[in-house]
């Protein structure tokens, strides 16, 4: 399941348009999309009581993307194995936090998303196996 190196290519190129202006601008972005759903939404204590209207700015969200966004960015710049312990430690939080794999993977339709919205949507092959390589090493955890 590796990543040939046009592929590893099309998500660094990708990434940078993805995760700007910063990772917290890119996290919020995520997670107002990922948080849409009452159901995915009532996994988040800290998020679960604010209305949705409430959410764009919020501080602790802000914070959370940002470091869900940073995890993901020490992944893709490791993509020779050097970034997995960050997604094992991610993997083991989630595990401890009560999440599953499913509940983790809701995010992969989220970034399909965005890279659309970027104007790389013809990088959506190489990310579909930059996930699975992420749950993959995600799972050895969770």
């Amino acid at each position: 399941m590796s990543l040939s190196a046009a592929d590893k290519k099309a998500v660094a190129d990708s990434w940078a348009k993805m995760s700007k202006p910063s990772f917290q601008d890119a996290g919020e972005r995520v997670f107002l999309k990922l948080l849409k759903k009452d159901s995915t939404k009532a996994m988040f204590k800290k998020f679960k009581d604010i209305p949705r209207d409430r959410l764009a700015g919020n501080a602790a969200l802000r914070d959370h993307g940002g470091k869900v966004v940073q995890a993901l960015d020490d992944f893709i710049k490791g993509l020779d194995g050097s970034g997995h312990e960050t997604v094992r430690n991610v993997g083991r939080i989630h595990k401890a936090a009560g999440m599953t794999n499913d509940n983790i993977n809701l995010m992969k339709p989220i970034l399909l998303e965005l890279l659309d919205e970027v104007g790389c949507g013809d990088a959506k092959a190489a990310w579909d196996k930059l996930w699975n390589l992420f749950m993959t090493v995600h799972g050895d955890s969770c």
